[in-house]
């Protein structure tokens, strides 16, 4: 036997992309991250990088009750999640803000497989891939800074469909004032949430060989029905799917589970075998064909979550058949994605089907 293609519609959201908030408290720091606006959509699956601009990110420090303030902080961004590696985020100069700051366009992204650089506020420089700046001064308008941040998503990032990006702001910092100065190192984790629309898509592909029961000419049926396992295909078969979002599969066969050869006749038992396929829980017949649409889990990008396994059992013997070098029929397998906000309690973990 042998499958058909595989059916795969597409479907995509909108959505707009904007920073998050985080507060702090200490010696020295940020009190928030806040703002941030751009427009995104991130294909999973596409062969190329996506980039966008987050304009007006604002920064506030610290100002202790004791008449302490920041002077100075240098931070870089870490990822939540190892779904996150291989991003890109680049600071830069807003309209709104001065000169201040040091480490502008050059990531300052560290993902979970990456070594982060050493924070030391007391260096003359920060170290590659941190930024800095010097507040200029203990007036009100001072308290803040304003950055752009250029973000970039490298090809085939393992995102959920419509979920959101964290990242965690790493900072060393000095305040002056009350005794100081004062010196601190701590995280602001989520510092900056992006709402970026990941569009829900799939690949699928059959992985295997020919479900095939080889030569049964010479057996009967009773011989078939008395070694299920000897007339079964291995179970190292299957389908394979990668999916940003839930997924859908139904399975059909036009023939209801009967091989027969080109030429034959459906109605005619002489010219029909019948079988059985096992497939996501399920085990469908001549007698019992009609299959139940599954909902699936998110597969992920991964190449070995979505792994769907597929056994097909002969029900009967060709002795006495009509006569033909091959029977078969093509079963056809849909896969279709589905829109993330799918309920949550109808998807199920498909592989251990």
């Amino acid at each position: 036997m042998r499958f058909g293609k595989l059916g795969l519609i597409l479907c995509a959201l909108a959505g707009m992309l904007t920073g998050g908030e985080a507060m702090a408290g200490g010696a020295c720091g940020l009190t928030t991250v806040s703002g941030g606006v751009a427009n995104l959509q991130y294909d999973p699956f596409s062969p190329t990088a996506f980039g966008v601009t987050i304009t007006g990110v604002t920064l506030s420090r610290v100002n202790g009750t004791g008449g302490e303030k920041t002077s100075n902080i240098e931070f870089y961004a870490r990822g939540a999640t190892s779904a996150q590696n291989g991003a890109t985020l680049t600071p830069m100069i807003a309209p709104s803000t001065g000169s201040g700051g040091t480490g502008y366009n050059q990531n300052i992204f560290f993902g979970t497989n990456q070594a982060p650089p050493i924070l030391n506020i007391n260096a003359q420089t920060p170290a590659p891939g941190v930024f800095r700046w010097a507040f200029s001064g203990n007036n009100q308008a001072s308290d803040m800074f304003t950055l752009n941040f250029g973000l970039t998503l490298p090809s085939n990032l393992n995102l959920i469909a419509g979920g959101t990006l964290s990242f965690d702001i790493v900072y060393s910092c000095r305040a002056t004032g009350n005794g100081g100065p004062i010196t601190d190192t701590g995280t602001h984790p989520n510092a900056i949430v992006v709402s970026v629309t990941i569009l829900s898509g799939l690949q699928a592909s059959y992985v295997g060989t020919a479900l095939d029961f080889g030569e049964v000419g010479d057996k009967t049926t009773a011989q078939v029905l008395a070694a299920p396992a000897t007339f079964t295909t291995p179970s190292t078969n299957y389908v394979r799917v990668a999916s940003s979002g839930p997924f859908s599969v139904a399975l059909s066969s036009p023939n209801a589970y009967r091989l027969t050869y080109p030429g034959g006749t459906l109605s005619d038992p002489n010219q029909t075998l019948r079988y059985s396929v096992r497939f996501l829980g399920q085990t469908k017949n001549n007698t019992s064909p009609s299959f139940a649409t599954v909902t699936c889990q998110r597969a992920g990008t991964d190449a070995a979550t979505g792994i769907l396994p597929i056994t097909a059992t002969l029900l009967e013997g060709g002795q006495g058949k009509a006569v033909s070098p091959q029977y078969g029929e093509v079963l056809v397998v849909t896969v279709t994605p589905l829109v993330a906000s799918t309920p949550s309690g109808i998807q199920q973990n498909c592989p251990v089907l």
